[in-house]
């Protein structure tokens, strides 16, 4: 944990993906999960924060400063408590927006990732 609280800025977590469960946390994602809930430096979460579940949020899973949510921010988001929170991908087609029922950010320009 020194070691990378000396050598880094940040650390961006994209350990496990959104279908991984919250409890399987497996080695070595495991050991990885368990030393990134000790650093002292910002954390940088892609879509869903490792260790938390999609839907419900985070039960002992890590606390990320920042959250880049992809295409649109899962259910999760709703508990995230750092301090910035981004969208990224503009590509979510009209028929997906519609049939989940999102309503995706402007993003000005050719823009591909807009702050919340």
């Amino acid at each position: 944990v020194q070691l990378i609280n000396d050598a880094y800025n940040a650390v961006v977590d994209a350990v496990l993906g959104a279908e991984v469960e919250a409890g399987e946390g497996r080695e070595p994602c495991a050991a990885i999960l368990a030393t990134l809930k000790h650093v002292r430096i910002p954390i940088v979460s892609l879509d869903v924060p490792s260790g938390w579940d999609v839907e419900a949020g985070s039960s002992g899973g890590i606390s990320p400063d920042v959250l880049v949510s992809l295409s649109a921010p899962k259910q999760c988001a709703r508990r995230f408590l750092g301090r910035q929170h981004f969208v990224a991908g503009r590509y979510l087609p009209y028929d997906v927006q519609k049939k989940f029922e999102l309503n995706p950010p402007k993003y000005p320009g050719t823009e591909c990732v807009v702050a919340l």
